[in-house]
């Protein structure tokens, strides 16, 4: 056919015009390798976090009761929208609801147990527990084996089974058929080997791959000391919601019609959960659960890295947008050169035509030729990133592999890359003047007349775009800054956390004052230990409790006056911590349960309550029905934060740890102060509480300072990727603005000779050229700071400590592009400076 026959000819001719300038060529492709590697590498973890669908049956048909985000642990009682579900609350709904063909359960978060495999040395595994409908509702098999059903599950205790994924088959046991039967003890737990899942199931969980699946009736025993699959009717403090709960709907039943079914249902459970409380809290009827597409899956993830993701999905855009312009100057530069070859084609008879096709040909091969280095350099990039969010002590378990969409996207990419740098050097090739350019031709290119406005038009908008990327960086930077050095209120070097778990290792009742005392003294004869207490929720650890108040001499004027933040600490707690008593006194040794009842408020809660009158000695009243107790205040320390970075710090009241609401606490974080480095504490602080009980389970233990920074993951992400994307970006547009400077100053090199012919110094003919570049800085600026601050709205919630118009800010990323960009338009006024007059002359 001979438009098929043009074309190779085309592809021909372009592979060997590109072959004549490898220069050209390899600068070309690494611009578009950089700008498609970044976008595909950044869309590649989007589509695994966000967008691909679970690999199981029909995943469309998936729907969450629950919030997608959500992971842990809540105890009590809530109000609005659910996050999670206690056992007797998806039973119910599972019971009761119309609308699904199947619905299960699954830990809200994932465990890390120490496990014994065929009685080999402990090990760490990662597990999660399900209800008996997880396998067959999410329609996953088994790889051999097979996977536990509803028909297992008779009773708290009665299914010791467990399925473990194929990547732990794989690393664990060599994917030896053996492993069917094999023994795994975890807590109280014998555990036998039923299945093998198949290779690639994940669960429900994006970025939570556990190692085994539990059915849900082995909870009282992988977790000794809870009872979480019964809520006791009558202390409703303790009951757990823990649960995340999917369902699979029935044929023919949309999303709207489930939603109708599970709030009637759900109403009628919580009624019957909270009916003692119905009065005096008539706000916790009010619950209720709104349902989410699951084909998905649901992930912390999203929570944390949603957000930060698209942003820089939108910064590499603007990446691959610099790097377009970069190549599209280039072919513009190209094409002027070409002129006299499209002059004489034309005279030939080509058609105009034919002359865009040959153009728009070479362009795509070089967005062909970028998209292949590109997809080479994404697979690096997608390892870097997975590295970064799998950061911490907390990591993230991702199987980004090559998916459909991805390769996709890459190739829709590089096409259109092609298309919009190749338009403008070939719709202005194709509209040459034919005589006109074979007249130029016998003067040489130095005296053509040949304009590059458009090119200049392109660093403008380059150099914008770097401006904004700057500024961009520079937001997040100081974000991040900012976050690391707030103030917290107390000193945050040389403290080290450290959180227990003693019900599981059967502490209850009396036994436990005993054991915080004991192990307090243990750990405080650690060498270089200063002083020790402990807290129930702990500094950053995740945990918070708050409830309905009453405070003596207040009346509340709207419904959230009367309720606070509340947290039960140990001994000398605000000392050891290093928060400041502003009046009245710390938590004391005296502070038992036969004494009375005494708590410390922090400045929050005192200006709230009492503005400007002495709290000490006012009453405040916990409502909570189970738990109801009144409390003196003795002291008031200064404002702190205990559990976020970012918020305005909540008003609280501290209770003594010996004086609980309720019963005492079997979970304890234990505050550490040191007198050096903390991070030498840790070891042994963990041997001496082994030595003081080996079945306690240790929780986290850290330095403050390795768990704040663990809190700035997400702010971390964004300031390193910003500064990296930035900085390439400023890279990119200062290469296009030396090229085309340079460009024209070989271009103008007749005129620059007959300047310096009539006695125009160097300095002069430098001046020039910088007079051109400080044109297009100032162009690009005037466009690039008013486009930064109308975008700023777009990410002004991931801020902190500082305002779009920061002129800090503004002032560090101006000065970086202005003495970047006026560097690279130094190099060719330089070299204009040294053209001899004589030899641009003989051109003429």
């Amino acid at each position: 056919m001979p438009a098929l026959t043009d074309l190779r000819q085309d592809a021909v001719y372009g592979f060997r015009l590109l072959a004549k300038s490898p220069g050209f060529t390899a600068v070309a492709i690494l611009s578009l390798a950089l700008g498609i590697g970044a976008n595909t590498a950044i869309f590649s973890l989007i589509d695994t976090v966000l967008l691909k669908m679970l690999p199981v049956k029909d995943p469309q048909e998936l729907v969450a009761l629950t919030e997608p985000s959500a992971e842990g642990v809540s105890i009590g009682t809530s109000s609005g929208e659910r996050d999670n579900l206690s056992t007797r609350e998806f039973e119910g709904l599972r019971d009761r609801t119309q609308a699904f063909s199947g619905m299960f359960a699954s830990q809200s978060g994932m465990d890390t147990e120490n496990a014994v495999i065929d009685g080999q040395p402990p090990e760490e595994v990662r597990t999660r527990l399900v209800s008996g409908g997880y396998f067959t509702v999410l329609g996953a098999t088994a790889s051999i084996g097979r996977p536990f059903t509803a028909a297992d599950e008779r009773g708290p205790g009665s299914a010791p089974y467990a399925v473990i994924s194929y990547a732990f088959w794989q690393r664990r046991f060599g994917g030896s058929p053996s492993v069917l039967g094999s023994r795994i003890h975890i807590g109280k737990a014998d555990l036998d080997v039923i299945g093998v899942a198949q290779q690639h199931f994940f669960g429900e969980n994006v970025g939570a791959a556990p190692d085994l699946w539990i059915p849900l009736d082995m909870q009282p025993q992988i977790m000794p000391g809870r009872m979480w699959l019964e809520d006791d009717p009558g202390h409703i403090a303790e009951k757990v919601m823990w649960l995340s709960v999917i369902g699979r709907l029935n044929p023919g039943v949309s999303r709207k019609q489930a939603q109708a079914n599970v709030d009637v249902v759900f109403k009628q459970v919580v009624a019957e959960e909270f009916s003692k409380l119905s009065q005096s809290q008539p706000d916790i009827l009010k619950q209720n659960l709104k349902l989410h597409d699951a084909g998905n899956g649901v992930s912390a993830l999203r929570g944390q890295f949603a957000d930060p993701l698209y942003v820089l999905m939108a910064v590499v855009a603007l990446v691959l947008i610099i790097a377009c312009a970069n190549v599209a100057n280039l072919l513009l530069a190209r094409a002027t050169a070409r002129q006299k070859e499209m002059g004489v084609r034309l005279a030939l008879g080509a058609g105009r035509a034919r002359i865009i096709r040959q153009f728009l040909t070479e362009s795509l091969m070089l967005s062909v030729a970028g998209g292949v280095a590109g997809s080479l350099l994404a697979v690096l990039g997608v390892r870097l990133l997975i590295r970064l969010v799998k950061s911490g002590p907390d990591a993230m378990m991702l199987d980004v592999r090559p998916d459909p969409r991805v390769l996709f996207f890459t190739i829709a990419v590089s096409l259109l890359t092609g298309l919009i740098f190749g338009l403008a050097p070939a719709w202005r090739s194709a509209g040459i003047n034919v005589s006109g350019t074979l007249k130029e031709a016998g003067r040489g290119l130095t005296a053509g007349t040949a304009k590059i406005g458009i090119g200049k038009v392109l660093i403008a908008g380059q150099i914008a775009l770097s401006v904004m990327l700057l500024i961009g960086a520079g937001w997040f930077i100081r974000t991040l800054r900012n976050l690391e050095n707030v103030n917290l209120g107390y000193p945050r070097e040389k403290l080290v956390v450290v959180g227990l778990d003693f019900l599981s290792a059967g502490y209850s009742g009396e036994r436990l004052p005993f054991a915080y005392q004991e192990l307090r003294e243990r750990l405080a004869r650690i060498p270089g230990v200063r002083a020790v207490t402990y807290s129930q929720n702990g500094l950053f650890s995740g945990s918070e409790s708050g409830d309905r108040i009453t405070v003596e001499g207040y009346k509340p004027q709207k419904p959230g006056d009367a309720g606070a933040r509340f947290d039960e600490a140990g001994p000398k707690y605000f000392s050891v911590v290093g928060i400041p008593i502003m009046l009245g006194r710390d938590i004391e040794a005296r502070d038992v349960e036969s004494a009375e009842s005494v708590c410390v408020v922090n400045e929050a809660f005192a200006k709230f309550y009492f503005g400007g009158r002495n709290p000490i000695g006012k009453h405040v009243t916990d409502e909570f029905p189970d738990t109801r107790k009144t409390f003196v205040i003795v002291g008031v320390a200064r404002d702190s934060r205990q559990n976020s970075l970012r918020r305005d710090i909540a008003r609280r009241f501290y209770l003594s740890a010996l004086q609980p609401l309720g019963e005492f606490s079997p979970f304890m974080n234990y505050e550490i102060r040191t007198y050096g480095d903390a991070s030498g504490v840790v070891e042994a602080a963990r041997k001496a509480i082994l030595a003081f009980d080996p079945a306690i389970p240790i929780g986290k233990d850290q330095p403050l300072v390795a768990m704040l920074d663990d809190n700035l993951r997400q702010e971390r992400l964004i300031a390193q990727l910003s500064t990296v994307f930035g900085g390439l970006a400023l890279l990119l547009a200062c290469i296009g603005l030396y090229g085309v400077l340079s460009y024209g100053v070989a271009q103008r090199t007749n005129e620059i000779g007959i300047r310096m012919a009539l006695g125009a110094e160097r300095g002069a003919v430098i001046r020039m050229v910088l007079r051109e570049t400080a044109i297009l800085i100032l162009i690009g600026l005037a466009i690039g700071v008013p486009a930064s601050l109308a975008c700023a709205r777009f990410v002004e919630s991931k801020l902190f400590g500082l305002k779009a118009a920061d002129p800090v800010t503004l002032a560090a990323a101006l000065g970086i592009m202005i003495v970047v960009a006026v560097a690279s338009g130094y190099l060719p006024a330089r070299r204009a400076s040294k053209v001899d007059p004589l030899i641009a002359l003989r051109y003429e």
